[in-house]
This record gives structure tokens, sequence and C-alpha cells, in this order.
């Protein structure tokens, strides 16, 4: 609202602004990332405006815990602030439950999955008519247990829906009915992505449950916190997956309890970002002279908009001249722009159904996906990629589709790097080819692949930043009996420090990613089907044994968005840190060759081989402890 609509129309907001005393801004924890880098450019347009009007408002923020509220907030608005962290909100008796599934296959560590367990408790829940909000991890898995729990509770389409889905990608209409459902107590179940963990009033709720460890104590307990907020008891259910930091945490509930929250992170001179919000302002107001954007001097960032034909210079003035209305084309969730519209054209007429951000469409909307709204099957005829659009039908089926995917890098420049045990850590900018090769169908219930599909779309590719962990090739010729255990173990090694990295930084999943890779983007490795790792060219052929024997293994963990959002620098700060935990993250896992406990799942064990994939991911990190 602030963004597209009040700030590019401020002149019919002018009283309001010459009156403005205070802002609110709630839920601060959650402006972190990607996001929190687009609010505070936001927060410099609004007291840009608010000059402009004669006004100097005072900030009031809000956030649940977090490591570093009066940092993070100072951050967002860039002024001084005073945090005060005595609460005295009342609520009610709160019953947490850590939930770790049964194990199915003793020797391969497999458990029971997260969503099968989530599924469950939620029935029951539902059946003891307690009001229940299910968290999933993914706008797929979210269609997925809605239609579980569909299939059980609205069999009967004569009766009104009990469960309801809610997830970004909705439209706002959508959206809106599914809250007033749930304020109005017509729903008993609602299945939601962290869309749901803001503060949207969606009523009372008794049960919480988490199906996999959001990430982040803060956004554990924020998500718990939906329940029981009138001062009536409440129970929040934590069910573990197999991820690495899910089974640390059922393992150590102390940590749990007793961690400190995490550190928020902001990147709001990010390059990308700033020019965005730049020529968002200039559109609002002219820069004059040599006005500053925050600590920005905006005249470089101006020249590029000359040079786009949307700002002209006159003077020491520079005048938005184009006919464009640039807030509406620019996302405060993504780097990238430009949404994809789903359309439905089942019954003849073509009404739009749903929208997918630019990162999700090639995974999500690739002809042949089926892409599910409330859990009802449409699947994808035709992807228009330059117009944004796919264009869908209604259907029948009885599996949904995953994407298959894999991204090589290439080093472009190093600003840093040192010593990391007997290898190499550095920091720098590389260029990340992501392509999406194909899809899988999997079957409803019992999850089997049964079938394949092929996918062309263009190749996605970025400039970012990341930090990398390589050995030498003599290091790896002695402390490997072939580069074939150095790749598995390099491989399980990326998973464990994947995981405490994102820990570290506070990052959304999707916002750091890991990959390995030769470094120079001719290899990059990935798992096969019996959980060996695979060596492929950069047209995804696999390599043969000449490149295999050549090729230096190299972890990535990279900045997912164009240009960087500011988490490999501090993770490589870090970086002997990190190797400690992830070393010790492997060491404390219970499985003896490998499991997704730690380093990934491993399918399958050669009995000829001497050593197993973890305790050759256990040898890399080892190599790579600076201790």
């Amino acid at each position: 609202m602030l963004h597209q609509a009040i700030l590019p129309h401020h002149t019919k907001w002018a009283q309001f602004f010459e009156q403005l005393k205070y802002v609110v801004i709630d839920e601060v924890h959650t402006y972190r990332g990607v996001f929190g880098s687009h609010v505070a450019n936001l927060m410099r347009r609004l007291k840009r405006i608010c000059a402009f009007y004669g006004s100097s408002p005072q900030f009031i923020l809000c956030s649940a815990t977090i490591g570093n509220p009066a940092e993070h907030a100072a951050a967002l608005i860039e002024a001084p602030v005073h945090a005060i962290t005595d609460s005295g909100a009342p609520v009610g008796e709160k019953h947490v439950l850590l939930w770790n599934p049964p194990v199915v296959n003793p020797d391969l560590g497999l458990r029971a999955s997260a969503r099968s367990q989530s599924n469950r408790i939620a029935r029951l829940a539902i059946k003891a008519k307690l009001k229940t909000l299910v968290f999933a991890p993914s706008r797929t898995m979210v269609e997925v247990l809605t239609k579980y729990l569909k299939d059980v509770f609205d069999h009967d389409p004569r009766k009104p829906a009990r469960v309801r889905a809610y997830r970004g990608g909705y439209l706002p209409t959508e959206r809106r009915a599914v809250e007033r459902e749930m304020r109005a107590g017509q729903v008993d179940g609602i299945v939601a992505t962290n869309a749901l963990e803001l503060g949207v009033d969606i009523g009372a709720l008794d049960v919480v449950v988490l199906n996999g460890y959001p990430g982040t104590i803060a956004a554990t307990w924020q998500r718990f916190g939906r329940a029981g907020r009138r001062q009536r008891p409440s129970l929040g259910v934590l069910v573990a997956s197999s991820d690495p930091l899910d089974q640390y945490l059922v393992r150590h509930p102390e940590f749990f309890r007793d961690a400190p929250p995490e550190h928020a992170r902001i990147a709001p001179d990010q390059a990308l970002i700033l020019l965005d919000h730049i020529r968002c302002a200039a559109f609002e107001l002219p820069f004059v002279g040599r006005e500053a954007f925050g600590p920005i001097q905006p005249a470089p960032y101006l020249e590029v908009l000359a040079e786009s034909g949307v700002v002209h210079r006159e003077g020491e003035r520079w005048e938005w001249i184009a006919d464009s209305y640039p807030a509406n084309a620019v996302s405060l969730r993504s780097v990238a722009d430009g949404n994809f519209v789903v359309v439905d054209r089942t019954d003849g007429r073509q009404q739009i159904i749903a929208e997918v951000d630019y990162s999700a469409a090639a995974l999500t909307l690739y002809e042949g996906a089926i892409h599910m709204v409330q859990s009802t099957p449409y699947q994808v005829e035709r992807l228009d990629w330059s117009g944004r659009k796919a264009y869908v039908t209604r259907t029948q089926v009885d599996y949904y589709t995953d994407a298959i995917d894999y991204t090589r890098l290439k080093v472009l420049e190093r600003f840093d790097g040192d010593a990391s045990g007997l290898g190499q850590a550095q920091h720098g900018e590389v260029h990340v080819v992501r392509r999406v090769a194909g899809y899988k169908k999997i079957r409803y219930y019992t999850h089997e692949n049964i079938g394949y599909g092929p996918v062309n779309l263009p190749d996605q590719e970025l400039h970012t930043t990341a930090l990398w962990w390589q050995l030498s090739q003599p290091v790896l010729d002695e402390a490997f009996s072939s580069r074939q255990d150095a790749l598995d173990g390099f491989l399980g090694a990326s998973v464990a420090l994947h995981l405490v990295a994102t820990v570290q930084v506070m990052a959304d999943a999707r916002d750091l990613q890991k990959a390995v890779g030769s470094g120079d983007g001719a290899w990059f490795a990935s798992t096969d089907t019996r959980g060996r790792g695979t060596l492929r060219a950069a047209d995804g052929s696999s390599a043969g044994a000449d490149a295999l024997a050549q090729f230096q293994p190299t972890v990535f963990l990279y900045d997912a968005y164009p240009g960087g959002i500011g988490l490999s620098e501090p993770l490589y700060q870090r970086r002997t840190e990190l190797v400690t935990q992830a070393q010790a993250l492997v060491s404390a896992c219970s499985c003896t060759a490998g499991c997704p406990a730690c380093i990934g799942p491993v399918l399958a064990t050669d009995e000829s081989r001497t050593t197993t994939p973890k305790q050759l991911a256990l040898r890399v990190l080892r190599l790579l402890d600076a201790r």
C-alpha cells in the first residue's frame, strides 16, 4: 500500500503527511534479507516525502524476539533507537511438543516423513474440535497437505469446507475470504506457508503444527504464538523433518529452549534494489543538487536512469519524464521482477487464478506441471515465458510434480581468501547458471515416482557473491583413495555447511543456496539415484573417468539473488566456526553410513567400499578445520 499506492500519489495525501506524527512498523523481525532491504529503502522514500511536507514523524517498531532488535531497527529506519525489551502482553498457558517421526529403516536412518506425521496430528486435532493451523515449508506442500485433510473432512461437497489453504500466489480476494472464514469460526483447519506467520488476524486458534523447523528460533516462536492469543491454553507441535538441523533440534531440546534468538540482517545498498527505489523516488519527487538517498549519493544511479530515458537532468534537478509508473513493477520480496500470472482456460474463458514470482516460475510452471490452488489440480498446458503467463486447465490426476534442476558456478573475482586447515576458504563474485532439466510425477499418499517429463526453459543466470572452500590436488590425492571418494565427501560436507550457515545468518532457505562444482564452471556435481556423487559437464552430460580424475571439488555457499544480499561476507568472516559446527553436527549423528539427518540421503552403500559417505564428509571437514 505504501510502496505502490500512497508514496507515488503523495499529493493526494498532502494533509496526512503534513500532520504525520507517528509511524508504527510491526513484525520488524520479518524484515530481513531481500524483503528487509526493500523495506529499508521504502523508509528512505517515506522520510523524503515527509521532509517535503515539513513533518518528521517518530518511528515505533515492534518485533518478536530477535538477537539484535536495536541494531536491526536502527538499520531499517537509519536513525538511533531506544530498545524496550520487557513484554507485558498477556498470554495463555502454552504447551510445546517436539515430535520426531518414527524410524522406518534403521539401516539407512530413514524416518517416516514429516508430512505424514503433520497430517496425522492435524487430523486428530480437528476431530477433537480444536481450531488448527498447519505451517508447511513450501507452496506445493501446502496444497498436498490440504488435499489430504480435505479428503477426510471435506469429502461431502454439499457441506461448507472445514479445511482451507493460505499461501502466497493466491489472489487477494481468495486470501481475504479465508481470513474472514477463520475469524468467524467457519473453518476448523488451515494449511499455510509463512504468509500467516505475520500478524494477520485469523481469530482464536488452539493448535499450531509446524511441518519441519522453520529455520530460526524466532520464526518458530512467532508461529507458535498464532495460537492461544486470548489467554487460552494452546499447543504447539514441531514435527521434525529429516534435515540435519531438524534432527539436531529434537535430539537437543535444550538448544531450542536456551538458544539465544538469531540476528536479522539487511543490505539496503544492494545495487539492483537501490536502483529500483531511486527510480521510484525520482517519480515521486525530483532529486535536487547533492540530495542524498539515505547515506547514498544517487547521482550515479540517476545517470543510469537518464541513459535509459526515464530521467532527464536539467541543471541541478533530475526530473522523471517517462510515462511508466515504476513502483508497480517493483516487487518488495524479490530482486528479479516480472511476476507470472496463472490463467485458467478450463471452461473456454480466461480467468486469472494465481500469481507466481519470477524466481519460482521455472520450478513450478513448466509445461506439464501440476499447479494446485486450494488443492484443486490444474495442468500447465502452455507457458509464455516472455509474456509472463502460464495457461492451465483443471484436471483430475493422482499425482503432483516436482522439478529436477541443477546448478553450476564459475568464479569471476576473488575478494578475499585465507587458509582453512589444509585447504582454502575464499569470498568473491560468481556467475551462477540454474537449469530445470525435467520433472518427476509423484503419486499422492505413496509418494512413489510414476514418471518423468522433459522441461525446455531458458537457463536462469545471475552474478552474485559467494563463499567457497576447496582442497588442493596434492591434499586430495593423499587423503582419498579415489576422486570419487573426494566427490562424495564434498557433497556430504556441503549439506552440513549449508545448514549451519543458514542458522548463522538467519537466512531464509531460498536466500542462501549451496552447490558443489569445479570453480571454473566446467563441471558440477550432484547425487544420483543410488545416492552416489556424479560429475556432469556444463551441458548436463555425464563426465568420464579422466574428467573425474582431474576434478577439484569446491563447496559453494552463495546468495541466491543478483548482486548478493549481504550474506556471503559475514559467512566468510565466520568460516572457521562454520566448519567446526558442521563437523560437530555430522559427528554427533547416531547413524552409521550417513543419513538425511547429517549429510543428506544415502540411499545405498557399496559393501566393497572401506569408507562410508559419512566418514568421507567428516574427512573433508577435518581437512578444512583451521583449529
